[in-house]
């Protein structure tokens, strides 16, 4: 499958195919999203970035004749998932409706959104310490950033042994959330948010209470002229703030957005809702109101049965293992521990298939992700007892 692909769930329901790269650097991590004809309006649910998508979009578009209105549904405010948004200018239809989570809004503007998230690191670790870069990856990164295409493996193997034993680390460390979010950035295509369009979910009221089988939600729902529900936007706020989830009750589909990532890789990231919202989409399948589940980076592209219940029963296990393990990690340290030592130890003592090692080998240069960031979120969300160790970092300690 490649990005862009057509996944028709139904005549009126289709999801297009995002994009899982093996470095984000490389090319980016774009998600899958949902294109829904109810009557005479089309449900946009996100519109991910980059030509593939939006071709996608136009392409199910077209097959509908009739449409009076196109209903744009963000799930939450990161450039991923709403960088087509204009393309609701481009359907030839002439009422357009498009909603985003009052509370999202601030990750709109998506670098001084991000910069932010890796610069709250910056008092309590080095972001380098620790961190093991892999020469291959580096070099491929570092030529993809305009370095020669001489540059290879032993090149930065050699720069790096020197920058050690020069004891530079520390002096570079407090550029990498710049540099980051810089790269990051190139990475993407242009990415056109339509905010001028953009309304808050709020403007149609307060978020209501929403019964669907034994679950309960808050949120909103989008009905026909009869009152009769198209599309529920759910409220989950897990993994950013304001996040959403759709439901589309006449087929029994729940897409999951981003809401499959149940450790705190943003500082926004609450697992806690993440986990109660899997734990309500395992409550509709055996209620019969779910039966196909999807989600915006994870191989669920959709899942149905066995194989959507061993994903979100992951989702659940990865989040809590990785809480317990912080946990335990911290309380050993009754007199606090810095985020870089909890780091070393944790890293040290992961079992190879611990989330904690999955995490590791996803850190930068593969993904955006640092570890020690995830680690200072979990510790700040948790109410850790904060001190000063005797590097002077803050350390952190339980009770």
């Amino acid at each position: 499958m490649t990005t862009g692909t057509v996944h028709d769930l139904a005549d009126d329901l289709s999801l297009i195919e995002g994009h899982h790269p093996q470095s984000l650097w490389e090319d980016p991590d774009l998600p899958t999203i949902g294109v829904y004809r109810r009557g005479p309006r089309l449900y946009l649910l996100d519109t991910g970035v980059g030509p593939e998508q939006r071709d996608a979009i136009r392409k199910v578009a077209a097959r509908h004749d009739g449409l009076q209105e196109v209903v744009l549904l963000n799930s939450h405010g990161h450039m991923d998932h709403l960088g087509n948004n204009d393309v609701v200018t481009e359907l030839g239809v002439g009422t357009v409706r498009h909603y985003v989570p009052r509370d999202a809004r601030a990750a709109l503007d998506f670098a001084e959104f991000f910069r932010s998230m890796y610069a709250r690191g910056l008092p309590y670790f080095d972001y380098l310490r620790g961190l093991h870069l892999d020469p291959d990856r580096v070099a491929a990164l570092l030529r993809a950033l305009g370095a020669g295409p001489q540059l290879g493996t032993d090149d930065v193997a050699a720069l790096g042994a020197r920058l050690d034993e020069l004891g530079l680390a520390p002096a570079i460390s407090p550029f990498v959330p710049s540099l980051v979010v810089d790269i990051l950035l190139n990475t993407y295509p242009p990415v056109f948010p339509n905010i001028a369009q953009m309304v808050d979910y709020e403007s149609l009221g307060p978020a209501s209470e929403i019964r669907i089988g034994d679950t309960t939600w808050t949120g909103w729902t989008f009905t026909d002229e009869q009152g009769r529900p198209e599309v529920h936007a759910l409220q989950s706020c897990g993994h950013a703030a304001g996040g959403l989830v759709f439901h589309i009750p006449d087929h029994r589909v729940l897409l999951l957005a981003d809401e499959t990532s149940s450790v705190p890789i943003w500082s926004d990231t609450v697992p806690a809702n993440t986990i109660a919202t899997v734990r309500r989409a395992l409550s509709l399948m055996d209620s019969g109101h779910v039966t196909t589940v999807c989600a915006g980076h994870r191989p669920m592209l959709p899942a149905e049965g066995d194989q959507a219940r061993q994903a979100l029963q992951g989702v659940i296990s990865s989040g809590e293992e990785f809480a317990t393990t912080v946990d335990a990690a911290v309380a050993r340290h009754p007199d606090g521990v810095t985020i870089d030592d909890l780091y070393d130890e944790l890293v040290a003592s992961a079992d190879p298939r611990s989330t904690i090692a999955l995490l590791v080998g996803l850190q930068f240069p593969v993904f955006s992700t640092f570890l020690k960031l995830t680690l200072l979120n979990h510790c700040l969300l948790s109410g850790f007892t904060e001190g000063v160790g005797a590097n002077g970092r803050p350390t952190f300690r339980a009770g």
